[in-house]
Formats: C-alpha cells, sequence, structure tokens
C-alpha cells in the first residue's frame, strides 16, 4: 500500500523539480515554500503560506524573494508549458483566452478601477471596484476526463488606452513564440472576443481560431463560378446568408455530443461561407441548438471555426470545452485564494499570482493524470467513491503529507531537486501505510 502511494508523491515532487529549475538558484528554497505553503493554506494570503509551512525564515526573505528582479515569472510559465507537453504530449494545443474580474475595496491596488460585472449577481451592483485580468488557459483532455489550467495572466491597467483584445494580442503572441511549430493552436474565444483586429491576426499566424459570434454577423455563400470566361472582375461574394436561408436550403441534422460535461443531443445547420467582418475569409459556421434536460431546446447559437474543413460535430465538441475554464475560474479565486490576492506593485503581483496559479495547477494536473480509482486511493473519501477526483481532493492529499514536514528541508540543494529527507521520508511512509 506505501509503495502505491509513494508513485503519485514522486510524479508530484518531479514535476516541481523540473519547474524549479527555471528560478535562480538561491531564490528556489523560498519560492518553494511559498508554493507549498498556499496548497497548505488556499487563502491566497503570503502570511497563511508563510505559517501553513512553518517557516524558518524571516518576512524579510519571502519579501525579498518576490520582490526581486531575478524572479522572472514568464520563465516559470514557460516552464510549465514544457512540462504539460512532456506528460501530455498533442499534437494540437487547445488554448482559451477569457477574462475574470476579482472585486476590491482599496483604491490603492494595483491597476483598480470600476468595472462592469457581467455575472448579475443579484446582491452586487452591475458596477463593481476590482481587478481585471485576461486569462490565457490550456485546455487538456487525457483519459476521458478534460480540465483546463492557468497558463498566463495579463492584468489590465486602469489608466490608458489598453484594453482586453490589445492583452489577449500580448497573450497569444508570447504563446505563439514558445509552442513549438510542430505544433498547431486552436484558440476558444467567445463573442466578446470575436473582433476582426484579433482574428485576423491569429489567422495569418496560422492559429484555428473558433468561437461564438454575433447572430446577426453577416455572411455570405461562396459564389458561384461561370460556365464560360466574361468580363469584369469576378464576384467576391454569393448570396446573403440567414439563418432563415440556411434552414431553408440544407437539411436539419441532428447528433448526439458530448459536450458541457454530458452527452446532449444537438441539432444544426452547417455550411462554409465567407465573413464579412474578417474580409471574406472562408469558414465553418454551424447554427445548433442543444436538448436541455427538461426537454426544452436552448437558443440557436452560431458558432464559427476558421478552418473550413472541421465538421459541424467536431466543431460543437471543440467550442464546448470553452466551458471548462468557469469551473477553473471558480475554484482559484475562492479555493486556492485568488480573490484574496493582495500586493503593491504590478510584477510583486505578477509574480505571486503565478506561484497561485501553481498550487493549482500542479494538484490539478497530477488528478487528471492519476484516474479516479488511483487518485481516490491517495486520500480516501468514502461518501465521495463515485465523483470525479477534482484538484481540491488533491490538495486534501497533499495537506495530510506534507503539513507537518520542512518544506525548506526538502529542497536538496545539492542535487538541485524536491524530495523528502531520509527522516521524512519515513514518516510520510508511515503515513502512507
Amino acid at each position: 500500500m506505501a509503495k502505491k502511494l509513494l508513485i503519485p508523491y514522486q510524479v508530484f515532487t518531479q514535476w516541481a523539480t523540473f519547474l524549479w529549475l527555471a528560478l535562480p538558484t538561491k531564490l528556489r528554497p523560498t519560492l518553494l515554500e511559498l508554493l507549498m505553503g498556499n496548497v497548505l493554506s488556499g487563502s491566497g494570503h503570503i502570511t497563511d503560506a508563510i505559517l501553513a509551512t512553518r517557516a524558518r525564515k524571516s518576512w524579510t526573505t519571502y519579501f525579498k524573494a518576490l520582490q526581486s528582479n531575478g524572479f522572472s515569472w514568464l520563465s516559470l510559465c514557460r516552464r510549465w508549458l514544457e512540462l504539460v507537453l512532456c506528460y501530455f504530449p498533442r499534437p494540437t494545443l487547445t488554448l482559451v483566452i477569457d477574462d475574470v474580474l476579482t472585486p476590491r475595496t482599496s483604491k490603492k491596488a494595483p491597476a483598480v478601477a470600476v468595472y462592469h460585472d457581467h455575472a448579475r449577481r443579484a446582491n452586487r451592483p452591475p458596477f463593481i471596484l476590482g481587478q481585471l485580468r485576461v486569462a490565457l488557459a490550456l485546455v487538456l483532455t487525457y483519459g476521458g476526463r478534460t480540465a483546463a489550467f492557468p497558463w498566463l495572466w495579463r492584468l489590465i491597467r486602469a489608466r490608458g488606452n489598453r484594453s482586453k483584445l490589445q492583452a489577449a494580442q500580448v497573450l497569444m503572441t508570447l504563446a505563439r513564440q514558445w509552442v513549438p511549430e510542430c505544433l498547431g493552436i486552436r484558440l476558444l474565444l467567445d463573442a466578446w472576443y470575436m473582433k476582426k483586429t484579433l482574428v485576423l491576426r491569429l489567422i495569418q499566424q496560422a492559429v484555428t481560431v473558433i468561437g461564438q459570434v454575433r447572430r446577426d454577423s453577416v455572411l455570405y455563400l461562396l459564389p458561384d463560378q461561370p460556365p464560360a470566361p466574361r468580363r469584369g472582375a469576378p464576384r467576391n461574394y454569393g448570396e446573403k446568408l440567414t439563418f432563415a436561408k440556411l434552414s431553408a436550403l440544407l437539411p436539419l441534422q441532428s447528433a448526439p455530443i458530448k459536450a458541457y460535461g454530458k452527452t446532449r443531443l444537438f441539432e444544426f445547420y452547417t455550411a462554409q461561407a465567407k465573413v464579412r467582418f474578417l474580409k471574406g475569409h472562408i469558414a465553418r459556421v454551424v447554427w445548433c441548438r442543444f436538448q436541455k434536460e427538461r426537454g426544452t431546446w436552448t437558443q440557436w447559437a452560431l458558432l464559427l471555426a476558421t478552418d473550413p474543413t472541421l465538421t459541424a460535430e467536431n466543431v460543437i465538441k471543440l467550442y464546448s470545452r470553452r466551458w471548462w475554464v468557469e469551473p477553473m475560474f471558480n475554484e482559484i479565486k475562492h479555493s486556492f485564494g485568488l480573490s484574496n490576492v493582495w500586493q503593491q506593485s504590478r510584477q510583486t503581483l505578477a509574480r505571486w499570482t503565478t506561484l497561485i496559479s501553481l498550487s493549482y495547477s500542479l494538484p490539478r494536473l497530477l488528478a487528471l493524470w492519476l484516474d479516479d480509482k488511483k487518485g481516490a486511493q491517495l486520500f480516501p473519501i468514502p461518501w465521495r467513491r463515485q465523483r470525479a477526483v477534482t484538484a481540491g481532493w488533491i490538495v486534501k492529499a497533499v495537506q495530510q503529507y506534507f503539513r507537518l514536514v520542512n518544506i525548506r528541508a526538502c529542497w536538496d540543494r545539492k542535487h538541485q531537486k524536491f524530495g523528502l529527507p531520509k527522516g521524512e521520508l519515513a514518516a510520510f511512509s508511515t503515513k502512507a501505510a
């Protein structure tokens, strides 16, 4: 039993070692304490992270580690991508861009401003004071399970003309530079980000974009080729394509598709069309709706894929993976402390946000790498036997084995790796048994 439980522990330490080699040598044990401290506490406060690991150093040591200019959070994000591609190889990388708003009560926080809250909660005004971040997330499917992981964050400045579209362009520029050329990139966007300034640039970078667009978007059928050459320029567009014309020309198709967490019955119309706001780019358009559990149908939605060779079923299935960023935002804000993150400068805030993202991503990745049976053995919960193993479940297992461990002593300075000392390893084996 002990040997079986040591396997996930070894994988977790190997992943942390691989990531930490991207950091300065002197800062590695200190930042490891902060990472594991947030995994153990989950509050998002640096003070709680220090107390959770029974820190041996003073507060100044941790403050200077986050304030140090030698700590590049971008290098850590790039290392995270290499880790994912090493353990989860795939020909195409699926990315999602979305934004998240964290409320604030103080105007002294970096980049704080008044934003419109699209959540429309009953106990909250439509405009709130907060920090707005644009996130670039990785979506992985492994063993029949799908999960989203935060990769890069961009904090929107409170002053100036910087917009969320420009932030999305910056994030995709980094992604295009870091992703190997042999891998394809598939980007999933909601209706707000499906704008010409962003999508056209991504098409030029050979990125496949799949997103929902406005139902009144101007679409045209492909122009008919004349039987014989004639004078004048050839037509760029065919007849204007509307939902009424599409439903009259094409048959209604239906298929059960696994989307949004379960298999649902979809009805759809599909065709290749030229998109006006993309300057006539040929795309696959899909009008679709699915049946709810009560038997009623949702409203018709218009999906667009810049790759016209994709089938309608693939477009619906791929776009549904964008939904996984919503539970990711909920968990990282409320269970891993992103809503409580507070720093006085943008760079320090970006570094601490990256560590919080890794404190969520490492257990979530381990939960995806393990199947439900092996994950449940790591920390058995009797009343959740038939449930999927989540990141919070794995965090409970990590808390069980690392709460009373000296984290700083776990970093081997000679070999530069993360592992339990002999005395702690014996205690860990006793716990696992």
